[in-house]
Order: C-alpha cells, then sequence, then structure tokens
C-alpha cells in the first residue's frame, strides 16, 4: 500500500502513526494497546523497507541522468584534491643575517651574498652593521648567521677559541691571500728620503711625518676603532720601542683614512699610515711598506713582527647547516678575487654608484659567479638580474 507514496509522504504518516500510538498508551490498558503496537511496528517495517527502495531508485535516476564523462572528470578531481592534501606545505624559510662589516670588500661581497641568497635560494635576508669585533659576538651568538670575511692573523686567538668550542665554522676562502702593514708610506717619500728603509729608520725619519696635531711626533693613521689590527697596531709601536716616536689616530672611517691617504698623495706630502690590499688605493697608488721582522714561528705582529699574508675566510654559525644547507654549499664554492675587488671599487668610484648596485654590476657583467650556485638558483638570478 505504500510502494506508491513519496518519502516526505511516508516520514509523515510514520510521525502520524508514532502520536496514535502514544494517544492509545495514554488513555487505554496495557492489554488493548499490545495489540495496537505490533500492528505499528509492521507498518513502520513496512515503511522502513519502502524508503530503501525509494533511495535505490533515486540513486539509479541519478547515475542514468549524469555522463559518464562528468564521473570521469570528479574522479579525477577527487584524486587531485587526495594529492594536494598529503603534499605537506613546506615551511617558511627562516631569514638568514649577515655580518655587515664596515669596510669596502667585506661589504661588496655581503650584498653579493645577500642578493643570491635572497634572490637565487629565496631567503629573506637582513644584515647587522658593525666592525670586527663587534660582529664575533654577534656570529658566535648566533645573532648573525655568515660573516664573509674573517682576517687571519687578525682574528687569531678569538677565532681559534670559536673554533675549539663548535661556535663557528669556516665554509669558504673569501679573497686571496693579502698584505697589510701599520708602516706604509707614498713611494715618493722613500725615493726622497733613501735611508727610510724599515721602521726601526722611523726616529731619525720623524720629523717627516710631524703635523700641528701629532704632539710633536711622527702621526700614524692607523686602522678604526673596533677592527682587530687598533690593538695589534698599538702593540708593534711599543715592542718597536717607538711608543715616544709615534702618535698613533685612529680615523673614524675608511673613507677618512682614504681621504688622508689621497690628499697627502695629491699634494706630494709625507705620511705614514696603516693600509692593505686588495682595495682600490692600493692598486692604483704608487706605495711602500717599510720592512719589519719575520715573526718567529708562532709568534704574531702583536709582539713585534710584521703581519705575514692574511688568509681571509667565510664562517657561518653552526645553525645555519640545518636550516640552509644550500646556501653553505654555494658559500663552500664562493670564489672572489682580489683583482674582483680592485674592478668593483674602481666601477664604484667611476659611477658614484652604492653597494648594492656595485653588487648588481658584478653578477650581470661576471660569470664566475655561476660556478657557485645551483643550476636552480641560476636560473631565478636571471630572472632577477634582468628585471634590474
Amino acid at each position: 500500500m505504500f510502494n506508491s507514496l513519496k518519502p516526505k509522504t511516508l516520514v509523515a504518516m510514520f510521525a502520524i502513526i508514532a502520536v496514535l500510538l502514544i494517544a492509545s498508551l495514554a488513555c487505554g490498558s496495557t492489554a488493548t494497546a499490545v495489540p495496537q503496537i505490533k500492528e505499528v511496528i509492521k507498518e513502520v517495517e513496512v515503511i522502513k523497507e519502502v524508503i530503501k527502495e525509494v533511495e535505490v531508485i533515486k540513486e539509479v535516476e541519478v547515475i542514468k541522468v549524469v555522463p559518464k564523462e562528468v564521473i570521469k572528470e570528479v574522479e579525477v578531481i577527487k584524486e587531485v584534491i587526495k594529492e594536494v592534501l598529503a603534499t605537506p606545505v613546506p615551511a617558511a624559510k627562516e631569514t638568514i643575517v649577515f655580518s655587515d662589516l664596515n669596510w669596502s670588500s667585506a661589504e661588496l661581497q655581503t650584498r653579493i651574498a645577500q642578493y643570491i641568497v635572497e634572490h637565487g635560494y629565496g631567503y629573506p635576508v637582513d644584515a647587522i652593521f658593525g666592525d670586527t669585533i663587534s660582529l664575533q659576538v654577534g656570529l658566535a651568538n648566533g645573532d648573525t648567521q655568515v660573516t664573509m670575511e674573517i682576517w687571519l692573523p687578525n682574528q687569531q686567538v678569538w677565532w681559534d677559541k670559536q673554533l675549539k668550542v663548535g661556535a663557528v665554522i669556516p665554509v669558504g676562502k673569501s679573497l686571496d691571500d693579502n698584505w697589510q702593514s701599520a708602516f706604509v708610506v707614498p713611494t715618493y717619500v722613500v725615493e726622497a728620503n733613501p735611508g727610510l728603509v724599515s721602521v726601526s729608520d722611523l726616529p731619525e725619519y720623524m720629523d717627516l711625518f710631524v703635523t700641528p696635531e701629532s704632539n710633536g711626533k711622527a702621526l700614524l693613521v692607523s686602522c678604526l676603532a673596533g677592527w682587530a689590527c687598533e690593538k695589534l697596531n698599538e702593540s708593534q709601536v711599543i715592542e718597536y720601542g717607538l711608543a715616544d716616536v709615534i702618535e698613533l689616530q685612529t680615523p673614524g672611517s675608511m673613507a677618512a683614512l682614504d681621504a688622508h691617504i689621497t690628499g697627502a698623495y695629491e699634494k706630494g706630502e709625507p705620511a705614514l699610515f696603516y693600509y692593505w690590499g686588495p682595495t682600490k688605493i692600493a692598486a692604483e697608488l704608487d706605495l711602500t711598506v717599510l720592512e719589519e721582522p719575520v715573526c718567529a714561528a708562532g709568534a704574531g705582529p702583536e709582539s713585534g713582527c710584521a703581519y705575514p699574508l692574511a688568509r681571509v675566510l667565510i664562517a657561518v654559525h653552526p645553525s645555519l647547516i640545518q636550516r640552509a644547507p644550500d646556501v653553505v654549499e654555494m658559500l663552500r664554492k664562493w670564489n672572489y678575487t682580489a683583482a674582483a675587488q680592485v674592478a668593483a671599487e674602481g666601477w664604484m668610484s667611476d659611477n658614484e654608484a652604492t653597494s648594492e648596485e656595485a653588487a648588481i654590476n658584478f653578477l650581470k657583467t661576471q660569470d664566475v659567479w655561476q660556478e657557485w650556485v645551483s643550476d636552480d638558483a641560476a636560473a631565478l638570478l636571471a630572472t632577477a638580474l634582468a628585471a634590474e
């Protein structure tokens, strides 16, 4: 009797029967109600079966009207959704912080490395500006994760200690081996005073370098405050017995040091100063390094001897090994030469450019960096550089 009824009608009838049953129970005796309950249960079971049949019919009808192509597309979509849901979302890359050291070669190398890391490897980058000593602390503490120039032997004592406790890791060589000295003069000074050959000759030629600000001593413009060479140069002057001969002056910046040298050179005046290579000034000006005794085995310039050729290293904080192994691998292949630095400084000077602009120019005009990076990074960098 129910087969021709719609599902909604059946449900309504089921509800009416349930109400009648409750009313019967409320008004009549238990004996009278039991047969009625049995009859209602039979009818309910019939209704259930009919509803099942109707649902089956509905499903068949839906299948009949849906094209097979649509069903296939739905199945494909389901599989795609499953795959997307099963694919883990990569974690956001953490910012890599560079030590932004305050001299030209370190500044430029840092800008080049930052551009590569950001545009080639997809890491956010930042930098903390400072001098050698403050950024030594920053690297060892993990406040920075990359230092592009560690100069040895200048930083040898600190470096050996940090290596021993595992606070820093060397990952590559930065620049070529290069010279430095606290006793540099323009070559024309030596040519005019052929007896001035070594540091031991300075007492005899002290008057050449006296200035109104040097307290009657020879003025030696040393390296910047906060650089490791500042203390080394002071120790050398004492160990050479020149404390009464030389007045050390700390320039406020590398630009101030350069201005002192070029100013004296343009006027043909005597000048005594600390300097190093590779730099534009060292490459372009004719300079002479006064002779000093060679350091004994195990001794450093602070004991009263010449700086050996400097080894310049790249160092990272150990945390970078785990969270950015691709960047570490790139830095291990780094090969930035002294010639590249001199050329870059010349381009900056000629174009009055910033270090950021010089870094982009280096990446656009040189190919060597392609040997450092992965193929994927090289492709991304090429796109980024084309948009600059």
